[in-house]
């Protein structure tokens, strides 16, 4: 009997142990696909495999559940780019290429390319409720900023003609504005060609250009 109460507590606390960052996980890629919007919560519910009362003990609503997605979306390009890549380059400039290789490669992996779905979120959300359009503009924010870290950090190599702050906007609205082009039409080839472009944007600010 005893054994048996104990498999029970076991599955039983495996349940509850679906954690916040199961869900979150679990969700992007419905999210991703079909934007939030249009997606329920049964269907939430469905694709993480979480009870009602479990989502909700991390959720109270669908809006914070929104929220939260956000945060750990731009937590998780954060540490797959940027972080990632502390270790390969010491040069901020090289660093900077390696960065937008790797979000370039993560898109190419995905047989549908979705576009960002940070990206996504803005015109699915920002339009649903304020907090949204507050909270998406502060983690473009600190996304440009990361970008102009890098190329403050290697201003020796820039012209003196390119402000840094200025290029990493252009980059990030460039990068924004493929990925919304290669969600549209689902083209691979369409993607390399963005991402080059963005490259020879970079390399036409150095004092000397990198082949």
């Amino acid at each position: 009997m005893k054994q048996r109460l104990g498999i029970f507590k076991q599955k039983f606390m495996a349940n509850l142990k679906r954690t916040r960052e199961d869900i979150l996980t679990s969700a992007i890629a419905t999210v991703h696909r079909q934007g939030l919007q249009s997606t329920g919560l049964k269907d939430l519910f469905a694709v993480t495999q979480a009870s009602s009362g479990s989502f909700y003990n991390y959720f109270p609503s669908k809006d914070e559940f929104a929220h939260a997605l956000i945060d750990f979306q731009w937590q998780q390009i954060r540490e797959d780019t940027f972080e990632a890549t502390k270790e390969l380059a010491e040069d901020p400039i090289a660093r900077l290429f390696l960065v937008i290789d790797k979000i370039e490669a993560k898109h190419l992996s995905e047989i549908n390319c979705a576009g960002c779905l940070l990206g996504n979120l803005i015109v699915d959300l920002v339009e649903h409720n304020e907090s949204f359009r507050q909270h998406l503009q502060q983690i473009f924010d600190d996304w440009q900023a990361l970008f102009a870290e890098l190329l403050q950090a290697g201003k020796a190599q820039l012209s003196d003609r390119v402000d840094p702050d200025l290029l990493a906007e252009q980059i990030l609205t460039m990068l924004e504005g493929v990925l919304l082009m290669v969600r549209l039409y689902s083209d691979s080839d369409r993607l390399r060609r963005g991402f080059n472009n963005i490259r020879q944007v970079v390399k036409a600010a150095l004092v000397s250009q990198q082949p």
